[in-house]
């Protein structure tokens, strides 16, 4: 057995160190073991703990403040020598030859090219992944918007939870003459290719429940006692606390909670949860008749005035729009938003109920008014600070007149099968939302997977079992976008980089297949939203060229299909018994879905199977009246850029939020297959195939392929 003395050992620690791969200043336990488990005998004695030497070196930690260093056969040279040297100089109870050949691998080293990232290109980099970025207070200026545009945001969220609605209609124009000025862009086309299609979703609050109001803590340091900052009162653990209607500001031992049908409904053991889960209680009493509940604190904690307030996993008996929401939602549909998100769906009917009311004020005489009055406006006129009366009172009139009077039949009525003319995107945020997500989905243009609140309203810690799910289904069950939402890139609101936590949860999303990823607070409030889109940006651009991305995709879609559960079945039973139940349930809603869409099932396929066939490196379609097909080869994840030839310019921006798809606006008496050309010779290189389908109603009416040249 080789044994090395501790002073060879610390020479060549420090070679090591020479060579970056550790560092001689090593600190930490593992360093200390290895120090003391030489001067016991050197390695002879470590190794009775089974560690080789090479492992124990490797437990050995480098301090993040040095930089890694890659290094190639260009400096071998100048290792060698080190190496040479350092051992040399130390007495060591081998020869030299042995050592330096002990160590050799380390010569050898070279940067492992599985490992290696993909150079990322100058921007305008192409990712096929699609970025939303949440306007705020640190964005809400053209100056800002134009920077988050020039990152690579694809779809703007205008939050409706805060800031008035002529600030959304403001920062809405200014997107959408952002939109307008990239048309006198470089391309080959004099400056008519429109490549910068943008969304806007409008998020509507929907029913946040939150507690009541607190007195003023008289023991509050620091604080002015008229702030609200000093409405808050300090639980303890095991303490009991009463919530009630009475409008009476609240205390050490209860608050207000105005939503008397819940306090009816909650029984004892129901758990609450408050402050996004930082405080929790379970019911130990429940009196209908006041209503009250008296309950158990669970953790000791601080809780404030106007907190969220929920119960896990119970669906709670409050409507899903207040006065507020129908008058924002209407109020996106007016002013031409691509998108409506809907917070704290439960149910199917949520969606209908939604889908009458833009259905029915599209049809009186108010949405023809509140468009016209909005028109007036532009980007000089609107005060971000303060409503329009014009507006305000159009919409109350909408709410008072109409709403109201056929809010009955609208909650019992199921909408036409039609395009309202702006997409519904449900937020699942609730248990119940989970247990009829198939309905959800039917009625839906997408899905938000806003993991803020449900990571309240169910177990947190299967939170990212729900996320694959989600995303598999609306992937490739229902093949819908699907947006993976809520603190991606959370600590960039104060840092120019990103955890590696949040880094790979990004990168993981569009692994698990999502269409696009949300900024929340980090684009709306944070010090960096510009960087931060771009960070995004190059995360998504190296998951996109993995060489296994594209692998996994279609592997998930053929176990789906059934194609791999043979295989699994022999070789794992065990595995297929678990995932036996969900395969079935999902391939009988595919199944449902792909024979009530027989047709774009057919042109897909088709369209998919050329592309593997000829080997194509762009698809471009040119269409006029509907997207599906589009989405649904989107779905198969091929890596290659979708382009969207069209002079709809609402198709254009409704694909904003599918995976791949670039849209481009066919200038008047333009050929589309001429015009496909120029464009596609923006995505790909010379020579390259190009599949051109000429569609209709989601049919293929024709098809062919061109190089680019």
């Amino acid at each position: 057995m080789v044994r090395l003395s501790y002073v060879s050992i610390c020479a060549i620690v420090a070679v090591l160190a020479d060579l970056q791969i550790v560092e001689s200043h090593m600190l930490g336990r593992q360093w200390f073991n290895l120090q003391h488990g030489l001067a016991k005998g050197g390695f002879g004695d470590y190794r009775s703990n089974a560690i080789a030497p090479r492992q124990a070196l490797a437990f050995l930690p480098r301090s993040s403040k040095q930089p890694e260093r890659r290094y190639s056969y260009e400096n071998t040279s100048y290792k060698q020598r080190n190496v040479r040297r350092n051992i040399y100089e130390v007495k060591a109870p081998v020869s030299r030859e042995h050592a330096v050949s002990f160590f050799s691998h380390v010569l050898r080293a070279k940067i492992n090219q599985a490992f290696a990232p993909v150079e990322i290109p100058e921007p305008p980099m192409v990712t096929l992944t699609k970025q939303v970025s949440t306007i705020g207070p640190a964005t809400s200026n053209a100056e800002a918007l134009k920077s988050l545009v020039d990152a690579g945001t694809d779809v703007f969220r205008l939050n409706f939870a805060h800031g008035t609605r002529t600030s959304k209609l403001k920062n809405a124009r200014i997107i959408r003459q952002l939109e307008l000025q990239e048309l006198s862009g470089t391309g080959k086309s004099g400056g008519n290719v429109m490549v910068c299609h943008k969304a806007l979703l409008g998020d509507i609050q929907g029913p946040k429940l939150r507690i009541g109001r607190f007195m003023p803590n008289v023991d509050a340091k620091g604080i002015n006692i008229a702030s609200s900052d000093a409405e808050y009162v300090h639980l303890k653990k095991g303490e009991y606390f009463t919530f009630d209607t009475a409008d009476v500001k609240g205390g050490r031992t209860r608050v207000q909670f105005n939503f008397p049908d819940i306090l009816r409904q909650l029984k004892p053991g129901n758990v609450i949860s408050l402050d996004d889960g930082n405080m929790t209680m379970r019911v130990v009493e429940a009196n209908a008749a006041e209503p009250s509940v008296k309950a158990m604190i669970l953790n000791d904690g601080i809780l404030s005035s106007r907190k969220g307030f929920a119960v896990p996993n119970i669906a709670v008996p409050v409507d899903l729009l207040s006065e507020k929401d129908v008058k924002d939602a209407i109020f996106c549909f007016a002013a031409g938003l691509d998108f409506l998100g809907v917070s704290f769906v439960q149910k199917m009917q949520d969606i209908l109920y939604l889908k009458n009311i833009l259905i029915d004020f599209h049809e009186s005489h108010f949405f023809q008014q509140l468009k016209e009055r909005m028109d007036q406006h532009n980007t000089t006129t609107l005060d971000p600070e303060v409503e329009d009366p014009e507006i305000e009172a159009l919409l109350d009139q909408y709410y008072k007149e109409r709403f109201l009077p056929n809010k009955s039949a609208m909650l019992r009525n199921v909408p036409p099968e039609k395009d309202i003319g702006i997409g519904i995107i449900p937020k699942i945020e609730k248990q119940p939302a989970l247990d009829d997500i198939n309905g959800i989905l039917e009625v839906s243009d997408g899905l938000m997977i806003a993991r803020g609140d449900l990571g309240v309203e169910t177990e947190i810690t299967n939170l990212p079992i729900i996320q694959k799910r989600l995303v598999q289904l609306c992937r490739l069950v229902y093949r819908k976008p699907v947006i993976v939402a809520t603190q991606m890139l959370e600590s960039m609101r104060n840092n120019p980089k990103p955890t590696r936590a949040e880094a790979t949860d990004c990168s993981n999303a569009v692994y698990d297949g999502a269409d696009a990823v949300m900024l929340s607070a980090e684009s709306a409030t944070g010090n960096y939203p510009a960087h931060t889109v771009s960070v995004q940006r190059s995360i998504l651009y190296n998951t996109e060229h993995d060489p296994y991305f594209s692998s996994l995709q279609y592997m998930r879609e053929m176990l789906l299909k059934g194609d791999m559960q043979t295989n699994l079945l022999n070789l794992r039973p065990s595995v297929m018994k678990d995932v036996n139940d969900l395969l079935n349930d999902d391939m009988k809603h595919a199944k449902d879905w792909n024979e009530r869409n027989k047709g774009i099932l057919e042109a897909s396929d088709t369209i998919s199977d050329t592309i593997v066939k000829e080997g194509i490196d762009a698809l471009a379609i040119h269409t006029e009246d509907r997207g599906e097909l589009i989405q649904w080869v989107a779905t198969k994840r091929h890596t290659i850029p979708i382009l969207l030839i069209t002079r709809n310019v609402g198709l254009a921006r409704h694909l904003q939020l599918t995976w791949g798809v670039k849209s481009h606006l066919l200038p008047d008496g333009a050929d589309p297959c001429t015009f496909a050309q120029e464009v596609a010779a923006m995505y790909v290189g010379e020579k390259d195939k190009v599949l051109m389908i000429e569609s209709s109603n989601n049919a293929i009416d024709s098809s062919v392929v061109f190089q680019v040249y």
